[in-house]
């Protein structure tokens, strides 16, 4: 093989590998593969860049494949749940929230795919070429690890392949042009088999930890963690229609192996645990598992100008509006759900007073503060020039809320949203996500939760601060709890779009989406009003898998349906 490998870039000697890791930095030149398995540096920035080439919920360009300008214009795919509405001139709004979605009208969804099998050809190239590097450059053990690595990023592009498409080529080779390009897809089943059994084969091969150098590469943990969310998708409904319980039985176990490393632990450090974790790069976070890096200066994202919400003006884009769906589903500090009618602790006219910890980590309401403003959403309906400076409107704070996870607070003194960026990490994979699998998957193979389910999800909801959960429920009330535990819990870390998918809970996906209007007439007592923001939201059956972009079709016929 003489091909030449684009994307592998020649550091300038006082850049640290430690610094650039991951990240996706402009190459500068082009190397021959022939150099790079004879160099352990070209090597180490081979690998980097595979990590540095995956997109996450903080990168998508929803313009199309490697639009940068477009980058996190609300592209996190959670945004095409009943959790977010948009602003109406993006493709989410466009066709995920109305129904229409083709294999021509998505770009977001053909970078999915192109970005996926760019990322799985370079880990092909490093599985052939890892074995054959001379020992005087690596050692066996390395060589082990650096395939295993691969090994894992390959079967995590699988699965992002799987859970999107239902169906994928399954390429375990180098093509060259001689070869016979058009390979057939493989079906969501097969692909999970695959998953997992590379993470029985491989997974021993990659360390428990990182250190130096390497933090940030997969471990152990990453690969089996990948194991424990692919079989809960091969239990879940849509993939399991027969509702075998040997599925959650084995999804279970897989969780329990991760938690069973006792290497992960939730964060539990200052005041505001579940916010700062998204913050924290140091060694003291155990909670990530496995995550996107990225840092200042080669690689950041700007998720905070495009998202956040400011009351100044300062130039944030605020496309990303948190719903009355979603607040509705954050339990008030008794832990019951304010749709409960036993719950005397919610107040409609007082709604934001004893809520779950998490609301105030994750939303931005009126009368909070935020980079040292008081966010006011109110409408005065007396004087319209007393209006909030959130009042709801179709650009700003449109459900009458704003994004506050993941958002890194400004301080008062800077004033930079249209050049502001960040470098917090993208969570791929975290502790509290395993607790949750295993407490679903358990529930489902069992006819009645025990104990270890319980566990798994107090655990979870402890770190919030909210109260154990009711002894003796029966599977149906614990899976709805499970369910909106989720919601809550990974809010924005693209779950919720999958998880409504796996549970054929797409009709959730068609409810009307409510915001909340404030009304004053002396800014001083206050009427809370909710309405319909957007009431012709649709779900598409057959969208339960999107459809395969259409250029991808055309170029491989064995694609269709």
């Amino acid at each position: 093989m003489k091909t030449i490998i684009k994307y592998i870039f020649l550091l300038a000697a006082s850049l640290s590998f430690a610094c650039s890791d991951m990240l996706n930095v402009e190459p500068t030149t082009f190397v021959s593969d022939d150099v790079i398995w004879k160099d352990k540096k070209l090597l180490d920035q081979f690998v980097s860049n595979i990590y540095g080439n995956m997109i996450c919920g903080f990168n998508r360009c929803t313009a199309g494949p490697w639009q940068g300008w477009s980058e996190g214009w609300a592209g996190n795919m959670d945004t095409s749940t009943d959790d977010f509405a948009t602003v109406d001139d993006t493709d989410i709004y466009r066709v995920m929230h109305k129904g229409t979605i083709t294999s021509q009208n998505c770009p977001f969804v053909l970078e999915l795919w192109l970005i996926n099998y760019q990322v799985i050809r370079k880990c092909n190239i490093l599985i052939e070429n890892i074995q054959t590097v001379e020992d005087k450059i690596l050692t066996q053990e390395e060589k082990d690890r650096y395939e295993a690595e691969a090994r894992f990023l390959r079967a995590f592009c699988y699965f992002d392949l799987a859970r999107t498409f239902g169906k994928a080529p399954l390429i375990t080779h180098v093509q060259e042009l001689t070869d016979d390009l058009l390979v057939a897809p493989s079906s969501f089943n097969d692909i999970i088999d695959f998953v997992v059994t590379e993470c029985d084969t491989y997974a021993g091969n990659l360390e428990k930890t990182m250190e130096g150098d390497l933090v940030g590469h997969a471990t152990t943990g990453a690969f089996l963690s990948l194991k424990s969310r692919a079989l809960l998708y091969y239990a879940s409904p849509l993939n399991n229609p027969s509702g075998d319980s040997k599925r959650w039985e084995e999804a279970a176990k897989a969780a329990k192996d991760v938690m069973d490393l006792n290497v992960y632990e939730l964060y539990r450090s200052g005041e505001n645990p579940y916010y700062d974790v998204q913050f924290d790069k140091s060694a003291a976070n155990k909670e990530y598992i496995f995550e996107r890096r990225f840092g200042f200066p080669e690689i950041s994202h700007n998720i905070h100008m495009m998202w956040s919400i400011d009351a100044t003006d300062a130039g944030s884009w605020n496309t990303l509006y948190p719903t009355q769906n979603l607040v509705d589903a954050y339990e008030t500090t008794n832990g019951k759900l304010i749709t409960d009618p036993a719950n005397d602790m919610y107040n409609s006219q007082n709604p934001y007073e004893n809520r779950d910890a998490r609301f105030y980590q994750s939303i931005i309401y009126n009368g909070s503060y935020w980079e040292g403003n008081l966010m006011s959403m109110v409408t005065n309906t007396a004087d319209p020039t007393q209006n909030g400076s959130c009042k709801p409107e179709k650009s700003k704070a449109k459900c009458g809320y704003g994004p506050k996870k993941f958002m890194e607070e400004i301080p008062t003194s800077v004033n930079l949203y249209g050049e502001y960026s960040q470098s917090n990490n993208w969570p791929y994979f975290r502790y509290a996500e395993i607790l949750l699998n295993y407490a679903e998957a358990r529930n489902e193979a069992l006819a009645q939760p025990d104990q270890s389910v319980y566990d798994a999800i107090n655990e979870v909801r402890d770190r919030a601060g909210q109260p154990p959960l009711p002894d003796n429920m029966n599977q149906a009330d614990m899976r709805a709890r499970i369910k909106n535990e989720r919601r809550v819990e990974l809010l924005l870390e693209e779950h919720r779009v999958w998880d409504l998918r796996r549970w054929k809970d797409g009709d959730r996906l068609k409810d009307p989406i409510r915001g909340i209007n404030i009304e004053t007439t002396d800014g001083i007592n206050f009427t809370y009003i909710e309405g319909v923001v957007e009431g012709d939201r649709s779900f598409n059956e057959n969208t339960y898998f999107l459809p395969i972009p259409y250029d991808e079709v055309q170029k491989n016929p064995l694609l269709k349906d």
